[in-house]
């Protein structure tokens, strides 16, 4: 009679080790399905930080000016113009509109020149790149000037 509870136990721990091994690959999955995932999220946002100027501008669904307009101790980013819109792009904004992301909280002796140029990707059309602008020349491109922004975005229509 001592041996049912003692093969009743042995099943018992047999049950338990198989749940905690179903457990532990079922946990191995998920961080290897997450990390998939999460690599491949960040392979194509630094797809798009690696290409030139001009293929950023060919590559953008929409492409914005915006002008820095003060308003107390807040550079408030509002869209002055809109460069480039590819046909049938969703995009929530229009030219008189706040874009929040890019504002920027103005402190003494900083400098974050005239406004920003903000590049989209894909309907509806998610930021990709900020990159400000002095004058006519945008900084994060190599100084270029904004005609010649304009020029590519005609060239490339």
């Amino acid at each position: 009679m001592t041996s049912p509870p003692a093969s009743d136990a042995q099943r018992k721990i047999k049950r338990l080790s198989a749940a905690v091994w179903i457990l532990a690959i079922l946990l191995c999955a998920t961080l290897l399905v997450s990390f998939v995932v999460l690599r491949s999220l960040s392979v194509v946002r630094s797809e798009f930080d690696r290409l030139s100027p001009e293929q950023r501008v060919q590559f953008a669904s929409v492409i914005a000016l915006a002008k820095w307009q003060r308003s107390g101790s807040t550079l408030k980013c509002v869209i002055s113009e809109i460069v480039k819109q590819t046909p049938n792009t969703v995009f929530y904004y229009k030219v008189g509109d706040e874009f929040r992301a890019g504002n920027q909280r103005a402190t003494e002796n900083a400098d974050f020149g005239d406004g920003e140029i903000l590049f989209f990707t894909g309907s509806p059309a998610r930021l990709e790149l900020i990159t400000a602008y002095r004058d006519d020349r945008i900084t994060g491109l190599g100084d270029m000037p904004i005609s010649t922004l304009r020029e590519i975005v005609r060239i490339s229509k």
